[in-house]
């Protein structure tokens, strides 16, 4: 299963930011196929790392290849939004890294039963975590028209969004929409050819945000990352769309500034102590070579800070 799995995204170059120190801890938010946390453990031979991932599948194919370092390794079943419970459990009290690979593995959107992608026949699901029972059939069948709109439109950023949320209402009083390829058909027909591609794309990602949650759990684990990484540690965050890259950029430049500035009062502003420093002013992104290895690394977008 392990060669299923994508290549890591910018490995180099989150290895090179994450300045791995020997008996450092970090942490890998998205295990994966374990590319990211198999460099990590192979930069420094005394170095530890606790890796996330809700999906079964992925941990089973890391287990595997991270064998030969299953005394350095912690692996947990769980969304990187557990993050300080479970170092909690582990007596963790500080880290020297956290790495964030954002969104879904090539391995997921292929997987056609997890139903991810309209590229294939299968149950509309789209949980990461199986263990959910949460799913996209349920976004699809029970939000209501407004409902479904503003999620086309914020999560998928769909310029259709309300023309789609009224033909999905529409033909679900039919019958239930219960695969992706009905819920594809019913956009296709609205939407025209040329168009229908990266359509099917922004809304098949807003559902798969809304069902698992993506840019809450996001936000609460870079708000819960100042409190658990150690003063010099680094926090890497690799996005693949820009609500998420937004939402980094953000966080980042907030907690860097030595103000708390707000845009309705500006005169009433106030100093505090930053707590990141931006190690890159902009994102790093692929190189064309990577890119044309792998496809999905042509949107990422690293971004780095370090706790100051």
């Amino acid at each position: 299963m392990t060669s299923t799995y994508h290549n890591p995204v910018l490995l180099h170059e989150c290895i090179t930011h994450l300045n791995i120190r020997p008996n450092g801890i970090y942490v890998d938010g998205t295990l994966g196929g374990g590319g990211h946390t198999e460099a990590i453990l192979k930069q420094n031979s005394s170095c530890k790392v606790l890796a996330f991932d809700v999906d079964q599948d992925a941990i089973k194919s890391a287990q595997e290849r991270l064998l030969p370092f299953a005394s350095r390794i912690i692996i947990e079943q769980a969304n990187f939004r557990q993050l300080r419970q479970i170092l909690d459990v582990h007596k963790i009290s500080a880290i020297n890294g956290l790495l964030l690979d954002l969104g879904v593995s090539s391995f997921q959107l292929d997987h056609s039963q997890k139903g991810f992608s309209y590229r294939f026949d299968a149950p509309l699901k789209m949980q990461m975590n199986d263990r959910e029972s949460f799913s996209a059939r349920d976004v699809v069948n029970e939000y209501d028209e407004e409902q479904l709109a503003d999620i086309f439109f914020h999560l998928g950023e769909e310029k259709h969004s309300r023309r789609i949320a009224r033909a999905i209402t529409k033909s679900r009083t039919q019958q239930p929409i219960e695969t992706t390829t009905q819920l594809a058909r019913v956009i296709m027909n609205i939407i025209p050819e040329r168009f229908a591609k990266k359509t099917l794309s922004r809304i098949f990602q807003a559902i798969r945000i809304q069902v698992n949650d993506e840019l809450n759990n996001l936000r609460q684990t870079l708000n819960d990352a100042l409190e658990i990484i150690d003063y010099g540690g680094r926090l890497a965050v690799i996005s693949y769309h820009s609500l998420e890259d937004r939402i980094v950029k953000d966080f980042y430049r907030n907690e860097a500034s030595d103000k708390i500035y707000d845009p309705n009062y500006p005169e009433l502003s106030q100093s505090k102590q930053p707590r990141l420093e931006i190690v890159t002013r902009k994102p790093i992104v692929s190189a064309e070579n990577e890119v044309h290895e792998n496809p999905r690394a042509r949107s990422a977008k690293l971004r780095v800070a370090v706790r100051i």
